[in-house]
């Protein structure tokens, strides 16, 4: 006999909204019909119980997707920003993106989730041959919001990735990154900043697959989480043994804000290659008390000082943007958050 899964109304409303889907979002609405939505007991899920965090969800929704358009036709100094809003139920969407060889394009994804939404967003990304492309997501969703961004990226060789992410957290917030880098004059580098006041969530996972020689990778994520807020930190590195003199580091670095602050971080490297440089590290912490003294004996008040010794902490990762205006947009975002954490 063959039990038959019995899906909970997050999961019905997501296979209806998905009906006649094709692409990610078919393989989605099977997946969810098949299996449902990930729990605790799923391996690279098990400090995001989305099913439990979707459980009030009942009825389809909107995704709302602005700019998508202009993805069609890329040209050099390109500046693109999506802006992706769900509400009222579940929804889902996806869009593809190619940057033509030897070309430099700056993509912006604006993620947010409204109260009540389960929020699923996909990007399936190719760079070609010596194209750059420079991506930024800002996830800055409702307190009460469940919102998962994920992205498929290739490179040709010769191409760079300098990918940024910011992660306000949400009821759950989940940004999936899978990278295939073929090495060959092929760069990566992924910076991320999170800061989550009590009852956010927000989940960073990445892999990278190394699957050429001469591969090079840096990834620096940096977050502050206050009490009663869950940070979770994901991250591998896939080294194939084709993948000789590959130069690869990563790190995740964290500060918490209080007692009840909870981080859950698992880097890791698959390594097959014997010629490589391959490093992994992680670091939780508490906020320097000298350095806050000291401000305080400046006159600053403690909120205020506590929120320029954590600003300060974070604006290392975002230091990779190359544009000062939207790197300085950025890092008001996290400083407003700040603002509301004290």
């Amino acid at each position: 006999m063959t039990a038959t899964l019995t899906h909970t109304p997050a999961e019905q409303a997501l296979i209806d909204v998905l009906d006649g889907a094709t692409g990610w979002r078919a393989q989605l609405r099977e997946a969810t019909r098949k299996d449902g939505l990930p729990t605790r007991r799923h391996e690279l899920w098990k400090w995001s119980d989305l099913r439990r965090a979707a459980n009030d969800v009942t009825t389809a929704g909107t995704l709302e997707v602005t700019g998508a358009d202009a993805l069609a036709t890329i040209a050099e100094g390109d500046r693109i920003e999506l802006s992706v809003t769900a509400s009222g139920g579940a929804c889902a969407g996806e869009a593809e993106l190619v940057v033509p060889a030897g070309v430099r394009l700056t993509l912006i994804e604006r993620l947010a989730g409204e109260a009540g939404a389960l929020g699923n967003w996909h990007m399936s990304i190719r760079i070609e041959a010596g194209a750059r492309l420079d991506r930024i997501v800002v996830a800055d969703h409702h307190q009460a919001a469940v919102f998962v961004g994920s992205a498929e990226i290739t490179l040709a060789e010769g191409a760079h990735l300098n990918q940024t992410m910011i992660d306000t957290g949400a009821k759950l917030s989940r940004n999936e990154t899978h990278i295939y880098h073929p090495g060959q004059g092929a760069t990566v580098d992924l910076g991320g900043a999170y800061v989550l006041a009590a009852g956010r969530h927000a989940d960073t996972t990445t892999v990278v697959h190394h699957a050429g020689p001469g591969c090079q990778t840096k990834q620096l994520v940096k977050g502050a989480v206050a009490s009663g807020g869950h940070g979770v930190f994901q991250g591998k590195f896939i080294v194939d043994r084709i993948a000789q003199q590959t130069d690869a580091r990563m790190t995740h670095r964290a500060l918490m804000l209080g007692e009840k602050a909870e981080i859950d971080a698992k880097p890791e490297l698959e390594i097959y290659a014997d010629d490589v440089q391959c490093a992994h590290g992680n670091a939780l912490g508490t906020l320097d008390e000298t350095a806050l003294f000291y401000m305080r004996q400046r006159g600053l008040p403690v909120a205020k000082a506590r929120a320029l010794l954590i600003e300060s902490y974070l604006a290392e990762p975002l230091d990779m943007i190359s544009d000062e205006a939207l790197r300085e947009e950025l890092k008001s975002i996290l400083r407003q958050r700040l603002g509301a954490l004290s």
